[in-house]
């Protein structure tokens, strides 16, 4: 024998050991019909039907079963819609497997699971036939709201209106001015203003108020009588179109360090004092008025807009068990008024946090309430940016606001969007664009069961910190945006099941 013929022997030898070792030796051809495999196993139900509709936030698996203890030949392959999935054996019945899926709203699936996949545990040979599964996913829109008294309540409420920058002005913790005719607005509003409002669509008015520059002297903190008054008018002449109203306390985050109380039981105790003071006389004030009115206990209690620590979301837990402790003590109506109480900064990221906890309430009468204005580049920030639409943009308001509905609504607990809305933009193109995001904002908020009162503080023009829907004298339009405001209203409180997040373009 030649050299040359030993080590070509020795060569093929060796890649056979190789081969045998199970290098790279091909897998083997998957059994099928014909090559002795046999479609003997019978398949018994489906976790979705043929043609069903289904919620893709709710399923993550589908489960296929069968009438024998199986095992997955997990060279074959299964796919959704072309793309392979894994099957795995399910976790409770060896008679079963379990098919991850991540599914879209508003889809058409095609789950594809080949003869050879499922084989007897005791018999390879043995398969379940061929199958495939046609199934469709709800548009997002398309989502079962409860049916409970939080609904009820956020119907009720529907779409809202802000009278901004009005008797929330002030100047360092000081009056503007005097006279009270010189507000950041610079507008007097009158009854003509609630009226139009409520001719509009407009349901609720939400009347900020910073009542820190009008108070006297501690320990009584004696609110000033006309001040009072003309706040009280404003209430009444709401009450008389038939709005609904909530009445707050707003900038006086001015003197209402949660900060500094977190971090002082000195500071924390006199704050407290003022704040009770301050509740007190809002309450004995208003405690005659009917259920119309909610009582708002905050606004956006916050330290530089920096994450909330957990002891400052503690003292707004404090507080606001305080200033319903307060309303409810008056007595009269007040007694069972819906109460409405922020999670701190209203922020929907803290209200979502686990440390942020409801106040004890005898009436059980209380309202979340939160403000968004995601994503803040687009609606509020100094330079605005210019486009907003894509579905990672779009997705992000729905997932928050559907984490709200899922802690909130779900629950039986009221929640609404105390503030929203979105600065005026400079160019057509990017107007167009910004009235695309307020009618699919309020949308979403509609799926997710939320009630939602827009920012409006009077200020016309384009640009950061421009928001002017409604003349705060008498509720004539400004900036051209009643059509707007129109498609606003209509996507909140619209029940027509054709008008989904997908037809918003």
């Amino acid at each position: 024998m030649t050299k040359k013929l030993l080590a070509c022997l020795f060569s093929v030898l060796t890649l056979g050991a190789l081969a045998s070792c199970g290098g790279d030796e091909p897998a083997e051809p998957i059994p099928t019909p014909g090559n002795g495999l046999k479609e003997t196993i019978i398949q018994r139900a489906s976790s979705i039907a043929e043609g069903q509709e289904v919620d893709a936030k709710q399923v993550s698996t589908i489960t296929l079963n069968y009438n024998t203890v199986v095992n997955i030949n997990q060279e074959a392959r299964v796919t959704l819609n072309g793309e392979r999935v894994t099957p795995q054996r399910n976790a409770t019945t060896a008679m079963s497997i379990d098919i991850p899926v991540s599914l879209e709203p508003g889809m058409s699936y095609t789950l594809e699971v080949p003869s050879g996949t499922v084989v007897d545990k005791n018999d390879q040979r043995a398969t379940a036939k061929a199958y495939t599964l046609r199934f469709t996913t709800k548009k997002s829109g398309e989502q079962n709201l409860p049916d409970n008294g939080a609904m009820a309540m956020t119907k009720a409420l529907g779409f809202g209106w802000n009278l901004g920058n009005h008797f929330d002005s002030h100047n360092n913790g000081r009056p503007v001015s005097a006279d009270m005719k010189h507000w950041w607005d610079n507008a007097t509003p009158t009854e003509a203003l609630y009226q139009t409002l409520a001719a509009q669509g407009v349901q609720t008015v939400r009347i900020p108020v910073t009542w820190g520059p009008w108070e006297g002297e501690a320990p009584q903190y004696i609110i000033n009588a006309d001040f009072m008054a003309l706040v009280k008018q404003n209430v009444e002449w709401a009450r008389e179109a038939g709005l609904k109203v909530v009445l707050n306390t707003h900038h006086d985050e001015y003197w209402m360090d949660a900060y500094a109380a977190g971090g002082n039981t000195a500071v924390n105790d006199s704050l407290k004092q003022r704040i009770a003071a301050t509740w007190c006389q809002i309450a004995e004030t208003f405690k005659q008025e009917g259920d119309y009115l909610i009582l708002e206990t905050f606004n956006e209690l916050n330290y530089e807009w920096k994450d909330a620590t957990q002891r400052e979301i503690e003292i707004q837990n404090e507080w606001n068990q305080l200033a319903v402790d307060v309303i409810r003590s008056t007595g009269a109506n007040n007694a069972t008024r819906w109460i409405a109480v922020p999670s701190y900064q209203a922020s929907p990221k803290c209200a979502l946090r686990n440390d942020f906890a409801l106040p004890n309430d005898p009436a059980g009468k209380l309202i979340v309430a939160i403000h968004c204005y995601d994503p803040y580049d687009f609606t509020l920030r100094d330079p605005l940016k210019t486009t907003w639409g894509t579905d990672a943009d779009r997705k992000a308001i729905t997932d928050v606001l559907n984490k709200v509905k899922e802690k909130f609504i779900d629950q039986n607990i009221p929640c609404y969007l105390g503030e929203f809305g979105c600065s005026l933009h400079v160019t057509e193109a990017e107007n167009a664009i910004r009235a695309t995001y307020l009618e699919y904002f309020c949308r979403a908020a509609h799926f997710a069961g939320l009630a939602a009162c827009l920012w409006d503080n009077h200020n016309p023009g384009q640009g950061p910190e421009h928001h002017a829907f409604f003349s705060h004298n008498n509720g004539a339009w400004m900036d051209g945006q009643e059509p707007i405001v129109k498609k606003m209203i209509k996507a909140l409180t619209s029940t027509d099941a054709n008008y989904t997040l997908e037809s918003i373009r």
